[in-house]
């Protein structure tokens, strides 16, 4: 099968370095794992992408991370990216053509019986639900969750495609690196000041690790926090990642948002680390409460104190055993099947 993967144009899709967020692991992940299967991916991404078993199509677009989560771009506009990702498409024949970004113009301009959009956020911008629901094309998104807010949004989606995981390539610690962990943007929506807290008042060493997505959100809120107990680690490749989630007693997400799925409450899981997040959004499909976390109530930081004990006393193989429901196997099965309706 001829697939064409269309990224959004917010960052590189290089699987060899850091991604700023779960939806590039991901499409990373798809495109590798289809190609390992024998099909012909082309993946239609920013500059400087890189995958391996894939044909990357650069069609002179820099990545423009200022787009992502519906905040106005610069440089070079969405509009004109999707343009020239329609025109090229055009002058192509592919069996499936599946996007995932998330701008109005990609739904606008990406359209047809062989087209696929994946939702990875919530409907957070008028213009993208507006477009989302005018488009032709078939939409999935990755929670039941997701799904039931667009469908509130007056947004119908057809399936869901839940992220996965290669647990094969993810090693279980032993959690005993006497911290706890946060990963995520340094942003607002993912709080990462609210993990500090918490952490400082379980008298427990942080670990932060993370693109700055968010420069103003993270001197104001996050750089003051830091001090020998709480360490700021930066991006870390996917490796050094699931080593420093493997070592950790918890993983803290304390998301002020409907996580759309929860790549990282998925990896901590996978290397055998439980979570303590809020019950929002996919956190509460991927985290079974009791058994490979503890989820509280929203914006509960007295409640995140008290569930971090709870969750050190989680059986680890237990949570490695919760990861599995989200093999990247079983992924690239559901993705295949949808491709074979579509195609």
């Amino acid at each position: 099968m001829r697939i064409a993967l269309v990224a959004p144009f917010v960052a590189a899709i290089d699987e060899r370095a850091p991604q700023i967020g779960g939806a590039q692991a991901v499409i990373a992940d798809l495109a590798r794992g289809l190609a390992s299967r024998g099909h012909s991916v082309t993946l239609v991404a920013p500059r400087g992408s890189f995958v391996t078993g894939t044909a990357i199509v650069d069609l002179g677009v820099d990545a423009d991370p200022a787009a992502a989560l519906g905040r106005d771009g610069r440089g070079t506009s969405q509009d004109d990216a999707f343009a020239a990702v329609a025109a090229w498409l055009a002058s192509q024949s592919f069996d499936v053509v599946h996007a995932h970004a998330f701008d109005a113009p990609a739904f606008a301009r990406l359209g047809g019986p062989r087209v696929l959009h994946t939702i990875h956020l919530p409907p957070l911008e008028a213009t993208v639900v507006a477009a989302a629901r005018a488009t032709q094309a078939t939409l999935a998104t990755v929670s039941e969750s997701c799904r039931a807010a667009w469908a509130g949004a007056g947004v119908g989606v057809t399936a869901v495609l839940p992220n996965g995981v290669e647990l094969t390539r993810v090693p279980i610690g032993d959690g005993r690196g006497g911290y706890l962990a946060f990963a995520g943007r340094m942003s607002a929506e993912k709080d990462p000041a609210a993990a500090c807290r918490v952490a400082r008042a379980a008298s427990a060493r942080l670990r932060l690790a993370g693109p700055i997505y968010d420069e103003q959100y993270y001197a104001r809120e996050v750089a003051p926090l830091l001090g020998a107990d709480i360490s700021y680690d930066g991006p870390l490749a996917r490796a050094d990642l699931w080593r420093m989630l493997g070592a950790a007693a918890a993983t803290i997400q304390p998301v002020r948002w409907d996580e759309p799925f929860g790549m990282v409450a998925l990896e901590s899981i996978a290397c055998g680390t439980p979570v303590v997040a809020y019950r929002r959004g996919g956190l509460a499909e991927v985290i079974v409460d009791g058994r490979s976390g503890c989820l509280v109530a929203p914006d509960d930081e007295a409640g995140l104190l008290r569930a971090v004990a709870t969750a050190a006393g989680l059986s680890r193989t237990a949570c490695r055993s919760d990861a599995r429901r989200y093999d990247l196997e079983r992924m690239l099965d559901a993705h295949e099947a949808l491709y074979r309706m579509l195609s």
